[in-house]
C-alpha cells in the first residue's frame, strides 16, 4: 500500500528541508519516501509518494500535529493524503 500526499506550500525549499528533517518520525511510522515532486507548473505545490508498511502507524503519523505541516517553518497552507493500492 502507498500513500500520496498533496501539499500547498509557500516556499518549496524551506518545506523540503523541514520534511527531510522528519525522516526518523516517518521511519518509525513505517513510511518510506518513494518520490517527491515539485509541480512543474507551480512552485507552491508538492506531492509525495510514500510506501506504507503499517497503515495504523501511518494514520497516527498523519494526525500527529497534522504531520504534513508540523515543523514546516510555516510553509504549508493545505494538505491532503490518500491511501492507494495497486488495482
Amino acid at each position: 500500500m502507498q500513500m500520496i500526499c498533496h501539499l500547498d506550500v509557500t516556499d518549496f525549499t524551506a518545506w523540503k528541508d523541514a520534511f527531510d528533517a522528519d525522516t526518523e518520525a516517518r521511519r518509525n511510522a513505517g513510511l518510506t519516501v518513494m518520490q517527491i515532486w515539485q509541480h512543474a507548473d507551480s512552485s507552491t505545490k508538492a506531492s509525495v509518494l510514500l510506501d506504507v508498511n503499517d497503515r495504523k502507524k501511518a494514520e497516527e503519523w498523519l494526525t500527529r500535529s497534522n504531520a504534513l505541516s508540523s515543523d514546516d517553518k510555516d510553509t504549508v497552507t493545505h494538505t491532503s493524503a490518500f491511501f492507494v493500492k495497486n488495482a
